[in-house]
Order: structure tokens, then sequence, then C-alpha cells
């Protein structure tokens, strides 16, 4: 009876021995199926960092670009405003039939300037990178 007794107790030892076995070698896979997914994820985060970053950095440009139109935008009203208020003092009707010369020459000024200026802002090349200036004046 002490042998069938150590029987059942060495076989049991056995199947213990060997089922820890196949749950230490499947624990085993699963730690390196998980140690790759880990790789995986810290590589994604990096690249979702960087994104980030990216994404930031563009943001203030976009903001420093907007404030820079902002403020051209007020220059350009004051500007206006400035005009507006030189226009409002000066009767042009009156001084242009009492010295036309003066009128002409002025109107001439300002009409060979606004096409310069357009010829500026339509010149095709004008956002190239070059060094060089156009020549607009003609």
């Amino acid at each position: 009876m002490g042998y069938k007794i150590s029987f059942v107790l060495g076989a049991l030892l056995l199947v213990a021995v060997t089922g820890s076995g196949f749950i230490i070698k499947n624990l085993n896979e699963q730690i390196g199926v998980l140690k790759g997914n880990q790789v995986v994820l810290e590589s994604k985060i990096t690249e979702q960092n960087d994104s980030i970053d990216n994404y930031l950095e563009k943001q203030t440009e976009v903001a420093d670009k907007m404030n820079d139109l902002a403020n051209q935008y007020n220059e350009a009203l004051r500007e206006a405003k400035e005009l507006s208020s030189k226009f409002a003092r000066h009767d042009l009707n009156d001084l242009a039939l009492n010295k036309p010369k003066l009128i002409e020459n002025r109107v001439n000024k300002g009409t060979k300037r606004v096409m310069n200026d357009l010829t500026t802002l339509t010149n095709p090349n004008q956002f190239d990178e070059a060094d060089e200036v156009p020549n607009t004046a003609n």
C-alpha cells in the first residue's frame, strides 16, 4: 500500500511539474508578445509627440502671420483715415479750377506711383526666393 501511495503521489508530482512547465512556457510566449507590443507602442508615441511638436510650431507661425496681417490692416486703416481727413480739409474742385497745372502734376505723380505699386503687386515672380529686387521703374 505504501508503494501505491508513493506511485500516486509521484504521478501527481509529475503531472504538476509538467503542467507548471506548460504554463510557464505559455506565459513566456505572452511576455514576448507583450514586449513586442510595448516597442511598437513606444515608437508610435514618439511619432505622435513629434507630430504634436510640428503642429505647435506651425500654430505659432500661423499666429505670428495673423498678428502681422492684423498690424498691416490697422496701418492701412490709419492711412485711410488720414487720407480721408486730408481730403475733407481741402476743396479739390476749387483748387482744380484755380490751379489746374498743380493738380495735374500731383495726379500724374500719384498715378505713376499707383501704377508702379500695381506692377510690383502683380509681378508673378514676387514670391520667388531670389535675392533680386524686381525692377519696376520703367
